[in-house]
């Protein structure tokens, strides 16, 4: 219970603050998967970019998450062992763009795509938190971040990591066109469906990038473990976030029974790993028992 409840601190803190750890993270990740040259390794490149802002964070995350490969992941950054790391400096303005031409173009010519992208999803707060009027609430670009590097954390060996965490950077997009929706709103299942549909596929040529609408797609349909299991963190990321602001007292009520109770009916499971279900157990044990 120590260990959750340090995850759940550490996640909460990282989005605090007018520029947060995760506003940064969000957005030298999600610029590194876009304009990654072709002869570097996409995948590696864009983890190193979730892991680059936390800097004194990154040994405690280490330790509480029990996940020693993200040392060596970050590590690989900060002394620029290869040339993944060295983009990601690239991307954070430590290298010239001189050495990153592609790049360099790519950045100039969706210029006006891509910080309307970053503009517009930062400044969107999660309906569900402004709604219970909670304080200072996360942004989907905090959120987005959030579910990316718990992705990059917690994914077991039976699936594919690399390409479940470029679905969870990707995941919320669309809402930077249709806003965020809620199960409260006047909207059916599936105006909401076609909607972030027509969204993405915007985003996707507005970017260049069908791979955006490929990945999207995917994560919608919900018919691989990689998608099922996405979808299953993108909910308990709320869960441990309502706890959090339970204990801040961000609201004047509290938030986690009625999270955790809809992030638990929606819960789709089937990929052999009981990581979130064991949460749940402890979230319910919570609500149960409160202090």
């Amino acid at each position: 219970m120590k260990k959750l409840q340090s995850l759940i601190d550490f996640l909460g803190e990282i989005r605090e603050g007018e520029i947060s750890v995760a506003d940064k993270g969000f957005d030298a990740a999600f610029l590194t998967w876009l304009t990654v040259p072709k002869n570097l390794n996409k995948n590696l490149a864009t983890q190193i970019a979730l892991l680059s802002p936390l800097n004194e964070q990154i040994h405690h995350l280490a330790k509480i998450s029990e996940k020693g490969h993200i040392l060596e992941l970050y590590e690989q950054l900060k002394e620029n062992q290869n040339n993944e790391a060295d983009f990601v400096r690239f991307i954070s303005g430590q290298e010239s763009r001189e050495f990153y031409p592609e790049a360099a173009v790519y950045i100039d010519k969706h210029r006006q795509a891509i910080f309307k992208l970053f503009k517009d999803i930062h400044n969107l707060k999660r309906s569900g938190w402004v709604n219970h009027n909670v304080s200072n609430p996360e942004s989907v670009a905090e959120h987005t971040y959030a579910v990316a590097l718990m992705t990059l954390l917690y994914t077991p060996q039976i699936m594919n990591k690399d390409k479940a965490v470029n679905m969870a950077l990707l995941h919320d997009i669309q809402e930077t066109i249709i806003g965020d929706y809620t199960p409260e709103d006047n909207i059916t299942p599936q105006e909401k469906a076609q909607k972030e549909l027509q969204a993405i596929k915007k985003i996707a040529k507005s970017l260049e990038k069908p791979e955006i609408f490929a990945l999207f797609e995917e994560f919608e349909a919900k018919t691989s473990k990689e998608s099922r299991w996405v979808k299953d963190l993108d909910h308990l990321d709320a869960v441990l976030l309502a706890s959090y602001y339970d204990q801040q007292k961000r609201a004047s009520q509290t938030l986690l029974a009625e999270f955790s109770a809809y992030a638990q009916k929606s819960y789709i499971g089937g990929y052999e790993f009981d990581f979130v279900e064991n949460i749940y157990k402890r979230a319910n044990n919570a609500c149960a028992n409160p202090e």
